[in-house]
């Protein structure tokens, strides 16, 4: 007992440690977020000296910069599209191209392409960011200092997916994170680094819940709700192993887990037989075994709350019971945005001290002569997307993400992620967009020459959240094998086309798509109708790819195909 008492007493202390020393940190951003424009301007002349003899730098005459207002008259907006160049070439080893620090790692991320977007990460650019992670925890360890007498279980992809033509790794920003932490901090977290390394998603799975079940697990940490959701609804398939495995240390033989990962896995179990009779009972007692019921000190969840994940979050307290949700910030490939300072609400303060914003009303996309606003020039209530500029080496870099400002935390504002921009769709992450959907359908209807009227992906939310493929096909006696065929051909365009939603189906954080064939002669009677509101003939298009599921309701269905 007396051991007990001297961790509990070193994590109290670790908790004391974390709030005093962060407190600073903490309090210059708060003081900063009184006079936004002033941080924002000290940050971009930062990141503009510091790369002003790099190759882009010297284009856009960084050294001559003196003001915000310089800089964005010298250097032009950006996108995916166009650094795409400069990113291939850092990619392949050139330096002093975007910034002066070399690439540590790459964040692999999807484009309007089917070619990744490989995200530079340096030492420096790491150092700023980690900056902003002190501030959120500071936050969570001020609101919710019972987190530390348990066990933090964090889930995130694995950070190496391949290396770069120089031998830089590249992967998932989160995976990076996770294993580059502190040695000291990661002892608190509940998973070994090789249980995100699992190819198999079902083995991944299920080493997650019986590592994490056998702890007493005190907060959860991840990017996608749904990823919880996933992964309590398996529990009930596998409870009876589970608790089996717990009692002798052991990990089931049968499940398909890579030798040298199983080792490194199997280093950290040991037999647990109390813990395995406490599930037990629970599972005698209540019928199911439950977080609420197996982890009754868990105090806080930590992920996405805003856009299309507020419709998970509704499913949580059936599972956890009455339990604090903290938004886990507004968080991209290419940055991170925002510092969440309480559990209400989904947005989160705009990190000023990390990266310089530009914002384009939502409104003003489309024209020409769309306004560029500042950070002191938002307003409450109002939709915009973020052009942002990072240490990172990016610059008036348009992400194409639309934020919501809900509030503002003394005059800086609180944003909220809304969705992916124009033409794009994300349920699960995917950020699928319009030109993936349009080379998908291109290289199936070139190979199989069937004839189609009218096509459209259909972004459905929800419980079982999936895409719907409208298709009017024009020619007849099409059989029902024929159709199926081509939503499989499709599926497996897409996850060609877009690595993400390859991801987050084979994490199974999505459904397969469905096929649903419209009448003959719909698209035709919705178009006349739209030509009757007042559309132009000439401009008159209908999109490939849409995130309002309401659209489906201009057609009549004659029959629904699932893979």
């Amino acid at each position: 007992m007396s051991h007990v008492r001297d961790i509990d007493m070193m994590k109290n202390e670790i908790v004391k440690f974390a709030v005093k020393f962060l407190a600073p940190k903490a309090k210059a951003f708060e003081d900063a977020t009184k006079d936004p424009l002033e941080a924002q301007r000290k940050i971009l002349l930062e990141y503009l000296a510091r790369n002003r003899k790099t190759e882009y730098g010297l284009k856009y005459g960084f050294s001559d910069i003196r003001s915000i207002e310089g800089y964005r008259k010298a250097v032009p907006l950006s996108d995916c599209e166009s650094m795409r160049p400069y990113l291939e070439r850092i990619a392949k080893g050139e330096e002093n191209i975007l910034m002066v620090d070399k690439p540590v790692f790459f964040g692999a991320t999807s484009g309007t392409t089917n070619a990744p977007k490989y995200i530079p990460s340096t030492v420096y650019s790491n150092a700023k960011k980690e900056e902003l992670t002190d501030i959120w925890g500071y936050y969570i360890a001020r609101d919710h200092p019972d987190i530390f007498k348990g066990k933090i279980l964090a889930i995130m992809s694995s950070e190496v997916e391949g290396y770069t033509a120089s031998g830089v790794p590249y992967g998932a920003e989160s995976g990076h994170g996770y294993k580059g932490l502190n040695p000291l901090i990661r002892s608190m977290y509940v998973l070994p680094y090789e249980v995100l390394e699992i190819p198999d998603f079902d083995a991944r799975y299920y080493c997650i819940l019986r590592i994490s079940i056998a702890e007493n697990v005190t907060t959860i940490a991840t990017l996608n709700p749904n990823t919880i959701i996933l992964l309590c609804r398996k529990i009930g398939q596998w409870q009876d192993r589970i608790i089996e495995d717990i009692k002798n240390g052991k990990l089931s033989t049968d499940i398909s887990v890579p030798d040298d990962i199983r080792k490194k896995i199997e280093k950290h179990l040991k037999p647990d037989p109390e813990r395995a009779s406490e599930l037990r009972d629970i599972l005698d007692k209540k019928k199911e075994l439950l977080p609420k019921y197996f982890w009754p000190d868990l105090d806080v969840i930590e992920c996405w709350k805003g856009g299309t994940m507020k419709v998970y979050l509704k499913e949580l307290p059936s599972y956890f019971g009455k339990v604090s949700v903290r938004d886990i910030g507004y968080v991209a490939t290419e940055a991170r945005s925002s510092i969440p300072v309480s559990d209400e609400g989904a947005g989160g303060v705009l990190a000023i001290q990390t990266n310089f914003y530009e914002f384009i009303p939502k409104e003003d996309m489309g024209r020409k002569d769309k306004r560029l606003l500042l950070c002191d020039e938002l307003e409450k209530g109002r939709d915009y997307f973020i052009v942002v500029t990072t240490a990172g080496g990016l610059y008036r870099y348009n992400i194409d993400d639309i934020i919501h400002v809900n509030a503002f935390f003394n005059k800086t504002p609180v944003i909220e992620f809304v969705q992916k921009g124009r033409g794009a769709a994300s349920l699960a992450g995917e950020k699928l967009y319009e030109s993936h959907v349009d080379e998908a359908l291109n290289r199936v209807l070139n190979r199989t020459k069937l004839p189609v009227e009218f096509f459209c992906a259909v972004a459905i939310g929800g419980d079982a959240s999936h895409y719907a493929f409208l298709v009017e096909f024009s020619g007849t006696g099409l059989s029902r094998d024929v159709k199926r065929d081509f939503l499989k051909s499709m599926e497996e365009e897409l996850r060609r086309q877009d690595r993400e939603y390859d991801y987050v189906r084979n994490a199974q954080l999505l459904d397969p798509p469905v096929l649903r064939v419209v009448r003959k002669g719909e698209f035709e009677k919705y178009r006349t109708r739209r030509l009757q509101e007042g559309a132009h003939d000439s401009q008159f298009k209908v999109p490939e790819l849409t995130a309002d599921p309401a659209f489906q309701d201009n057609f009549s269905m004659e029959e629904e195909i699932v893979l």
